[in-house]
Parts: C-alpha cells; structure tokens; sequence
C-alpha cells in the first residue's frame, strides 16, 4: 500500500498524549468491572504487602540473547522482540519462540498494541540507506505481516491514524485514518489543524472524536474511524492565523497569532459554548461508581488543586488527594499514585474501594510501575541493582512475588515478566502456583 508523502515531512507525535498524568485513566487490557474486597481479605492483603514474604514463585521459561540495540514488548500472551534487524515472539506460556520475520532498518518507533484490537501491533522502521520510514502492522501471534504504510501510522482504537504535513505550517496537516486491522483506507482530511480525544481512543469509550479546524474558521468534529461529521461550528479568527487546536478534558482549546499577538479562545466539546479563559482547566474521567476531577489554574499555571473522587450519584467529594496525584482503576480496586517521581514509578498513595472509595491497603512503600511497557497493573519495591519484589493487581487480591534480577526495564502482563540481565539476555518468568 502507497502512502509515501512527497517532499519533507513534519510529523505530530501522537503517542505522547497519553503518557501525561491524568486522574483515573482506564489502561489497555485492564476490567472495567471492578469488584471490592471484604473486610477478613482486606486485612491479609495488608499484612500480605506489610510482611517479608515472598510470595508466589517465577518459574524461568526462557533466555534470549538481546543486544545493546534491542527493544522488547509484552502484547497480549506473546513476548515481542526486536533486535538485529529482525522481530521475533515467544509465548509467554512456556517460552517458546513462535515466529522470527526480518524487519530491516533502525527503530523508528516502539512496539505499540493496535489499540482495542488483540493480537497486533504497529511499529515503525527507518531504512538506513534511504531514511525511509515504513509503518509496519504485525499479527503477534503469527508473526504475519497484515499491512504496511509509508506514513507514521499510529493505533487509536480501531483505526490507525496519521498526521503529517509536507511544510512547516501546523494550520496545514494532512489526515489520514485506516483500518487497523487492514490497513484499508477509511477517511481523509486536508490543509487543517487537528485535535483527537486521546482520552476516547485509549479507553475505548464508544464514539472517539477528531476535530479540525480549517483556515477559514470552519470547526468540525469527525468522527475518527468513518470521518462521519458529527457537528460543525464557525470560528472568527478575526484574520489571525491558527496555530494550535488540543483537547483538554471536556473543552477545546484554540491558540492563534496575528502579527506578535497570541491569542487563546476555549469551547465546550459538548456544544461549543465559550469558556471564560479564567475558569480553571477540568479533567474528568471514569473511577467505577465515582469521577476522578482533576483541575489547574488557567492564570497560575503552578496552582495545581487536589484530585478529588467524587460520588456520581450525589456530586459529594469522597476523597482527595494532592494536586498532581493520578488515579488508575485496577481489578481489584482505585489505585492512587502520587506526584512525585519515584526511583522507578510514582508513590503508591491508597488503594481504594471502586463502590465505597474506603480505604482497602495499605501500599506505602510500594510504587506503580511506570518506567517502561507494562500490559498488566503493577506495583514494585526494592529499586536498584539487587532484587526486587513485585504485586500483580487481580479481580481476586494480589500475587506477590521475588524477582531475581532488578526491575528496570521489566515488561509485565497479568501472568509473566521479562526482564534484560546485564549479560546481554533478555528472561522470561511466568507465576506459577
């Protein structure tokens, strides 16, 4: 498939967007059912995660040779990796290797999940002697080659997405959305300054909204896997020159320039209503029976306010937690980080009850793995070169675990980790028991 653009290419990144740290944000793969626990297994989880025990045992099921140069990836039950040129899987059943392709040319981008599609990934390589870049769908478990692009394709739902442009110009990209599964063409816009929900796209919530904005003023959210038009309003940019459209929680946000001057003008997503530029940034997601609100000063940018979880049924704040702290919701319950950085994630803060918001454990100590690609929710303790203890998260409680060589680095799904030696191998090891 020829998706080649001519001339140079400037490209919006579309995988940082969800990397930013927002409250309750759904993971890839993780149960939107959330079960809460009784008091009698809330007290062994405390002494469970309180105690020295090291828990469940790893069996090692495998030791792959990786080099300096190489990327790995857990998606789905197969272990991805990407070294010399070449992309090969392992089970993550018994450590086994599934299948080995040639992928000539240098990384150019990592092993992404094809968003709420099981079974593929989306990654992208750059010839060394062309710097040609090509854009590269793979069946995980396989090792087939389902399509290929030109453009930097990148997975949001179910569709694969690109935004490019062959000049400077931002008020000027090109869109380009196709199946993901396929790589059919599904819809294309030109000559427009885009915004996507990313929020939508990676929880999967139903309808996933793209805006565009073209130069004459013309607003209009699409939706992103047919380019159906779902409403369209008429901006006056007054002859000022659109430079940036995003999305924040539930608003839009539009910078433009004329001559020296910038401006900034924000709407509602839901009917387009202006909001004043001094109301504070909100973001709202899902947390089971509650919301999780986050909100930021729109005039000091450092007045960060708390985080709140608030009741749906009667808008009362049922916790609150420090400005800057994120709440992702697991099987087994809300689990709040905080803030500041730790050695290799974010401070676990609480873990709460996703139908009462109580209090199930305590986690000081521990961390949320964020450090590298983790398919499974995670929480770590013991940084640095020795040993490190591990707890899986699960519809049932936690299995804890001694992982034997440093957390750095490790990728996780719901049963097994993968973890680079020192020694220029790359480990498998699977719960067992």
């Amino acid at each position: 498939m020829n998706g080649e653009p001519t001339g140079a290419t400037a490209v919006i990144d579309l995988g940082a967007g969800w990397q930013d740290h927002q409250p309750g944000p759904d993971r890839p793969g993780l149960r939107a059912a959330l079960r809460p626990l009784t008091a009698l297994v809330a007290v062994a989880l405390v002494l469970a995660l309180g105690g020295a025990a090291t828990g469940r045992r790893l069996d090692e099921l495998a030791a792959i040779t990786l080099s300096p140069q190489g990327d790995f990836q857990i998606i789905g039950d197969v272990l991805v990796v990407r070294d010399a040129g070449r992309l090969a899987g392992y089970s993550l059943d018994d450590g086994t290797q599934r299948w080995n392709i040639a992928l000539p040319g240098t990384a150019g981008s990592g092993l992404t999940p094809a968003g709420t599609v099981p079974g593929l990934m989306v990654t992208e390589m750059q010839d060394t002697a062309t710097n040609r870049r090509t854009t590269y769908a793979v069946d995980v478990v396989t090792g087939a080659i389902r399509w290929q692009d030109g453009l930097p394709m990148t997975p949001l739902a179910d569709v694969a997405v690109a935004i490019w442009s062959t000049s400077e110009d931002r008020a000027s990209m090109q869109v380009t959305v196709r199946d993901v599964r396929t790589g059919g063409p599904r819809w294309s816009a030109q000559n427009v300054l885009p915004a996507i929900d990313y929020t939508a796209a990676f929880r999967d919530q139903g309808q996933v909204q793209i805006w565009t904005l073209q130069t004459t003023g013309e607003l209009t959210s699409h939706d992103l896997r047919d380019g159906r038009v779902l409403r369209r309003h008429r901006v006056d940019l007054g002859g000022a020159v659109p430079v940036d459209l995003n999305i924040i929680g539930d608003e839009l946000v539009l910078e433009t320039v004329a001559g020296d001057a910038k401006t900034m003008a924000r709407y509602s997503t839901a009917d387009l209503t202006p909001i004043p530029l001094t109301a504070p940034f909100v973001r709202r997601t899902e947390c089971g029976a509650f919301w999780c609100v986050s909100s930021q000063s729109a005039e000091q940018e450092q007045a960060v306010n708390p985080v709140e979880i608030v009741d749906k049924a009667t808008g009362v704040v049922r916790r609150r937690f420090a400005g800057g702290s994120f709440v992702v919701p697991t099987p087994l319950g809300l689990l709040v980080a905080g803030p500041d950085p730790g050695s290799i994630g974010s401070p676990a803060t609480a873990l709460l009850d996703a139908s009462t918001a109580r209090p199930l454990l305590d986690v000081a100590g521990w961390e949320v793995y964020l450090a590298f690609a983790a398919s499974a929710t995670v929480l770590v303790r013991g940084a640095g070169p020795g040993p490190g203890q591990v707890a899986w998260l699960t519809p049932e409680g936690l299995d804890l675990a001694q992982l034997p060589v440093p957390l750095e680095r490790c990728a996780f799904s719901a049963r097994a980790v993968a973890c680079p030696r020192p020694a220029g191998m790359l480990t498998i090891w699977r719960l067992t028991g």
